[in-house]
């Protein structure tokens, strides 16, 4: 069995997981943010983020992955996820 599973299974509670992002790999290792942050409208939003020091996909803004960067554009979103290797935190 793969692994990997859907992005929309994956868990958004800050859980730290392991994501394929298109163009970016698949050894990227993020958490969803849920709340404190706000859209380009002042509304509460959550946003996928890295928990790790890694450098986020270009169309991230602040490194942060939202449905719209900063310049309009679709941000990358990830695709796919699985628990992330022992080595990295879970939380």
């Amino acid at each position: 069995m793969d692994k990997w599973q859907p992005i929309e299974a994956a868990p958004k509670d800050g859980t730290a997981i392991q994501a394929r992002i298109p163009g970016h790999g698949e050894d990227n290792i993020i958490a969803f943010h849920n709340g404190g942050l706000l859209d380009g409208d002042g509304n509460d939003c959550g946003a996928w983020a890295y928990v790790t020091e890694q450098e986020p996909p270009d169309d991230w803004t602040e490194g942060y992955c939202w449905e719209v960067n900063e310049y309009g554009d679709r941000s990358t979103h990830p695709t796919h996820w699985c628990p992330p290797p022992p080595e990295h935190p879970r939380s």
